[in-house]
């Protein structure tokens, strides 16, 4: 039950941020203090932080009524939330980890980064 309600909150936040990043790059960069100088900084926005993020989300949708790939997507979100945290120690380390703003997203990315180890573990403990 834990599993879906993560599942779907995971859906509702990477699916609304990536639709948001996908379809409305520029209103999404002056919310979190980015900035698109040309057309390949709008690309980027649409493909990293549109493209991914709704894929995720829509990957997590699909994992609450096909429990089958719950596992594999669990592996997968935690597999890019490290490479995201590894990004944010490298900025703590060069002084940049700043702003609320930041502060914040590190520590939704924990919490995600703890609750993907724990249910991965308990999944390759049940038997059946």
């Amino acid at each position: 039950m834990i599993n879906n309600v993560f599942l779907l909150f995971t859906a509702i936040m990477y699916g609304w941020l990536g639709g948001w990043a996908l379809f409305d790059p520029i209103s999404y960069v002056n919310h979190v203090d980015l900035s698109i100088n040309s057309n390949l900084g709008s690309a980027e926005i649409r493909s990293v932080y549109g493209g991914i993020n709704f894929l995720i989300g829509i990957f997590s949708l699909i994992a609450i009524f096909k429990t089958k790939h719950q596992e594999i997507f669990f592996k997968v979100l935690m597999f890019i939330i490290s490479g995201i945290l590894l990004g944010r120690v490298v900025t703590l380390i060069y002084g940049e980890l700043t702003s609320a703003f930041l502060y914040g997203f590190t520590a939704f990315e924990i919490v995600y980064f703890i609750f993907l180890f724990v249910a991965i573990k308990d999944m390759k403990r049940k038997i059946f």
